[in-house]
This record gives C-alpha cells, sequence and structure tokens, in this order.
C-alpha cells in the first residue's frame, strides 16, 4: 500500500470523495469512499518504482477508465 498525494474533494453523498491524482500524464480523477482517502492523500497499490515515479494501481477505476498510473515519485508516500 502506498499514499498519493491528491486534492480531494466532497463527492455526490456523504460517504464519498473525489481524488483528483496528478499523473506523469496530466490529472487523474477517481471516485472512491472516504474511507480510501486519508489527509489528503489516496490510499493505492504501489506496483513498480523508478527514480523519478511510481506505478501506482487506483482503489477504483478513473473517470478516463484507468486503473493504473504512473505518479511522480515525490507525490508517493511509503512506495
Amino acid at each position: 500500500m502506498c499514499h498519493v498525494r491528491a486534492q480531494i474533494e466532497d463527492g455526490l453523498i456523504a460517504s464519498e470523495r473525489v481524488a483528483r491524482v496528478q499523473t506523469i500524464d496530466g490529472i487523474e480523477e477517481v471516485f472512491v469512499s472516504d474511507r480510501q482517502v486519508q489527509n489528503g492523500h489516496l490510499i493505492a497499490s504501489s506496483i513498480h518504482r523508478t527514480t523519478d515515479k511510481v506505478l501506482v494501481e487506483l482503489p477504483r477505476e478513473s473517470t478516463s477508465g484507468r486503473w493504473r498510473v504512473w505518479v511522480p515519485a515525490a507525490l508517493v508516500e511509503n512506495a
């Protein structure tokens, strides 16, 4: 597990959050349970790490249809 820094906003219902994650290709938006965010971070899974980026599997499919995205390593903790 890892924590990816994201912009977190309220969703359409009380238990939902919208996480906007900065990837190396742009912003990915994913709707998640409020239990999947913590202190401005999205809880995700780290798949692979290079010097400057981390391949992250999101907890749900993003609005663009992606499950795995490359995120700058500086935005990922505990990877």
